[in-house]
Formats: structure tokens, sequence, C-alpha cells
């Protein structure tokens, strides 16, 4: 398996449109450099490979997708809401089918 590390959203959703994958998975996760410490990976796959585009925090939304934060004031209570990214997913991607991954434990 080879994995595509993609560094904007625009070739990320070039590569969608162009593979059509079955399902895009997301995953807010800490991002502990950032402020709020806030980030958001997206993943789908294509034959063997994974293809993998993350974003972080810069503030009130995430940097490279926009997406708005909750809180982003508040370290501890700051979040990327799973409807916001559900929303913005839909609206940027039409009918692929989104699913979430849960928070890996270490």
């Amino acid at each position: 398996m080879t994995i595509h590390r993609v560094a904007s959203w625009e070739e990320f959703k070039a590569l969608i449109n162009a593979l059509t994958p079955e399902t895009i998975f997301y995953l807010p996760e800490p991002h502990p450099l950032r402020k709020p410490p806030l980030g958001l990976r997206l993943t789908f796959y294509h034959g063997k490979d994974m293809y993998v585009f993350t974003d972080f925090a810069d503030g009130k939304s995430l940097k490279r997708t926009r997406i708005l934060l909750t809180n982003p004031d508040d370290r501890v209570k700051a979040e990327v809401r799973e409807d916001d990214i559900r929303r913005f997913l839909s609206k940027e991607l039409g009918g692929t089918n989104f699913a979430s991954l849960p928070p890996f434990m270490y």
C-alpha cells in the first residue's frame, strides 16, 4: 500500500473527482502546535493506495478548508463539529459517502 499525502484542499478534491472513492473518512484530531490545538484528517482509498489530507486550526477556522471552529478562543472547549465537517464535505463533494473514524488510542 502506498500512502499519498496531499498538500492542498484543491488537489484532494480533484483526486476525489478523478478517482471517485466510495467513502471519505474524516477524523477531527489534536494538533498540539496550533492555536487552538485542533486538526482534521481526511482519508480515502483507491485500490491499494491511501490518500490523506490534513488541515489544522488557524484562529477561528481550519486553515485550508476554512471550516469554522466552535469556541476557538478556548483551548479546552474549542472543537471542529462533526455537523460542520459533514456540511462542508457535502457542499464541496456532493453525493460522496462520508464516515467518521473513531479517535485513535495510544
